[in-house]
């Protein structure tokens, strides 16, 4: 409970801000399935977070890696609006592919908990990589809950389910995929990151 705790503590500060909003902005984007959406991009934040501490993901954002992060951004909101059906492969590529993403560039902003995950990911994996999912639900539950938002108060379906709240996740996507395409987002990201860490 303190992990998922510690997680949610950490939506206030900067630099978590870096997985959040895409996954806020993808919710918005994935009207038909909005909670297998987020739910995979919980999952592929989770491992792409926990093999990047582990050194099991090594892939520097440099290079030919800042288009196909890119493409990969623009890709998984293009598949969130096609997603027509919860129990679908655009709704389930485009959350693990857009998590996977987000767990790849995000620098962790580390509390005690985390930084103790962080440490013993390379001599208890699976106690890791299970900690480190209660974490990620706590740092993405704003993004869960407005999946989670249309089941429990049907009646603000028809308010997300409108074409203009789909075009604001749009536009923060695109402008996510635009900063990915010219270089900017490390820039973003190590900003966030000492803002958090200054304060």
């Amino acid at each position: 409970m303190a992990t998922f705790l510690e997680g949610v503590g950490s939506i206030g500060v900067a630099c978590t801000l870096a997985a959040l909003v895409p996954a806020a902005a993808l919710v918005l984007v994935a009207r038909k399935a909005r909670l297998t959406v987020a739910l995979w991009y919980l999952v592929g934040a989770t491992l792409l977070t926990w093999a990047r501490a582990g050194g099991h993901w090594q892939v520097e954002l440099s290079g030919a890696m800042v288009p196909v992060a890119a493409a990969l951004a623009a890709g998984a909101f293009v598949l969130a609006w096609w997603a027509r059906k919860p129990a679908s492969l655009a709704a389930t590529g485009s959350g693990v592919v857009a998590g996977a993403l987000a767990g790849w560039l995000w620098r962790p902003c580390v509390g005690r908990r985390l930084g103790d995950i962080l440490d013993d990911v390379d001599t208890e994996a699976a106690r890791t990589l299970g900690l480190m999912l209660v974490y990620m639900a706590g740092a993405l539950l704003p993004a869960v809950l407005l999946a989670v938002l249309p089941h429990a108060v049907p009646a603000t379906r028809r308010l997300l389910d409108r074409l203009l709240v789909a075009a604001v996740g749009a536009t923060v996507g695109a402008a996510y995929a635009a900063t990915l395409a010219t270089g900017r987002y490390d820039d973003i990201v190590g900003e966030l990151y000492r803002i958090a860490t200054d304060s």
